[in-house]
């Protein structure tokens, strides 16, 4: 029996599965608020809640576009921080020049469609995808150096400024982005034929083939998503601070991984969730703020998140192991 077979072909096994990585994640998520919350009453607030959630949507709208490249079988993309830096810059620049915010947004997003397309079409040739994004993010990277000369470049916009710090019945617009892109994702996977054949795809890319589904097609699209996912961060990043930095995504990357990863995801594809996604990148925001509050300096927080992910991956593969 064929990997596509055994993922398809037994959903009440797979929904199990599934709930139990949903169980395990809700109970890791409210253990930790639980024990941040008795060792710091701070960490409960309302207006502390409101910071976790607003980091959550920036990492997690990216990982929601990386999760489609995983359940593809197409492992990462380490280019996702480069994408999103590489956004607002552009933003930016075209802003500078007396572009209107509408036109700068959408060339922007045409932009990164691009960029995705790029990347896709060389993987869907058979480069390696590590190697192939971490190419597409140091250029681009040196792109951005070259254009802004290391300096981060503002943005006066009232328009731009209500996207990046404005607020809907009191819930950051970054947060109500992560909401939708959360909802979109699900449905996508879940209800239409492309997030089937995404799924087949990376359960069983000769099967996939064998039914006609066009594997460069998949490839390059979700590469498009996630570039996309990374851009519309970068919008947020950048409009949040009323310009763009060309420094301080170095963290994008790991961050969109562990939530991808620790949220029960296969990295060889073929299974896993948005909905999972959503709660990995909640689990990694509230772990992250939790040690910020506690002035741990960044080196011991991406060594605890580091444990923290290596643990759940652990823990989900034995799990897995042990019920085929």
């Amino acid at each position: 029996m064929n990997t596509a077979t055994t993922e398809i072909g037994m959903p009440g096994d797979k929904s199990t599965r599934r709930l139990v990585r949903y169980a395990v994640l809700g109970a890791i998520v409210f253990a930790l608020i639980a024990a941040g919350g008795i060792y710091n009453p701070a960490f409960l607030s309302p207006q502390n809640a409101l910071v976790i959630l607003r980091a959550a949507a920036m990492s997690g709208i990216v990982a929601m576009g990386a999760t489609f490249i995983t359940l593809s079988g197409r492992f990462f993309s380490l280019a996702l921080g480069q994408s999103a830096m590489f956004s607002g810059v552009c933003l930016a620049v075209m802003m500078s020049y007396g572009i209107p915010f509408p036109i700068a947004l959408i060339a922007t997003l045409v932009i990164a469609i691009l960029l995705g397309f790029l990347q896709g079409g060389v993987i869907a040739m058979g480069a390696n995808p590590i190697i192939t994004t971490l190419g597409a993010g140091a250029l681009m990277a040196g792109l951005a150096g070259l254009v802004t000369g290391g300096k981060n470049i503002p943005i006066e916009s009232v328009a731009v400024e209500w996207i990046g710090n404005g607020r809907i019945l009191g819930v950051p617009t970054q947060t109500i982005a992560f909401l939708i892109s959360v909802a979109v994702a699900w449905f996508v996977v879940s209800k239409t034929r492309f997030g089937r054949e995404t799924i087949l795809l990376g359960a069983n890319q000769a099967t996939a083939h064998s039914s006609g589904i066009s594997v460069p097609r998949v490839t390059i699209s979700v590469f498009i998503i996630a570039t996309v996912a990374a851009a519309i961060m970068g919008i947020f990043e950048a409009a949040q601070f009323s310009k763009a930095r060309v420094m301080g995504f170095s963290s994008v990357d790991f961050d969109v991984v562990a939530a991808v990863l620790i949220a029960g995801t296969a990295i060889q594809g073929g299974r896993g969730s948005p909905l999972q996604t959503a709660i990995g990148a909640v689990f990694i925001a509230t772990l992250q703020n939790y040690m910020l509050l506690l002035a741990w300096p960044s080196g011991v927080r991406m060594g605890v998140t580091g444990a923290f992910i290596l643990l759940i991956v652990v823990g989900f593969h034995a799990f897995g192991r042990r019920k085929g």
